[in-house]
């Protein structure tokens, strides 16, 4: 009796979390393009829905060059854009950020498990109602492709994939929240690795973000595809 009512509140803790939360959907595409043995090119691609899935709420479009320190450790210098749009009153009301990064990354692994740590700064320049606000960002993520049933080399198989990244505002902090702490997503997934080349993941996202009316828990699905050539 006592683990049934331990499942049970356990399941209305859940049931009301996702009914105080925003939940939506991603669609993340990544991709890094060899140039040479020093040089990669690295792309993303983001669709972002509303809430409960009622329309495409944002794009984001991300590139940047990548210089290879050696095999574990990179710097690279980029360009993103995020286009965002709402519905007030049937009016839609869209807003746009330009973005100039610096990011430094080291890839690492445990045995068969790999992982990731990657700093980022990022220079946003937000654009609403005709003007442009500037704030400076910093992202710390780590992130681990746990193996479960793949061969030997790792080259193809099913993994699940842990994630965290931390966003803190730097400077400006008024032009976004007036908060030092911007937002936090953690990310759990299930993997398969077709080979060296190509993963594909699906997982939830927990995304706490502070906003000027105050905290927003949102519940996100997210697919993933990660590319390398």
């Amino acid at each position: 009796m006592k683990r049934l009512a331990n499942i049970v509140l356990i399941l209305c803790c859940t049931t009301q979390l996702f009914a105080q939360s925003e939940n939506a959907g991603w669609v993340f595409i990544s991709h890094k393009q060899s140039l040479s043995e020093k040089l990669d090119i690295r792309a993303d691609f983001q669709l972002r829905s509303a809430d409960k899935l009622s329309f495409l709420s944002g794009i984001l479009l991300r590139g940047a060059l990548s210089y290879n320190l050696n095999k574990q450790n990179s710097i690279a210098l980029g360009y993103a854009y995020l286009g965002s749009w709402e519905y007030e009153q049937n009016i839609k009301i869209s807003s746009g950020e330009q973005r100039i990064f610096e990011q430094y990354l080291n890839q690492h692994s445990f045995g068969k498990i790999e992982g990731n740590l990657r700093l980022r700064l990022e220079q946003r320049f937000m654009q609403e109602d005709g003007e442009t606000n500037f704030s400076l960002r910093g992202r710390i993520f780590l992130s681990a492709q746990i193996p479960i049933f793949a061969i030997e080399d790792f080259s193809r198989g099913i993994y699940t994939g842990l994630q965290d990244e931390f966003f803190m505002n730097l400077q400006n902090k008024e032009n976004v929240n007036e908060s030092f702490f911007d937002q936090n997503r953690l990310f759990v997934s299930l993997g398969y690795r077709w080979n060296k080349k190509i993963d594909t993941e699906f997982g939830y996202m927990y995304w706490r973000q502070k906003e000027q009316a105050g905290i927003i828990n949102r519940n996100i699905w997210q697919l993933m595809v990660t590319t390398s050539f």
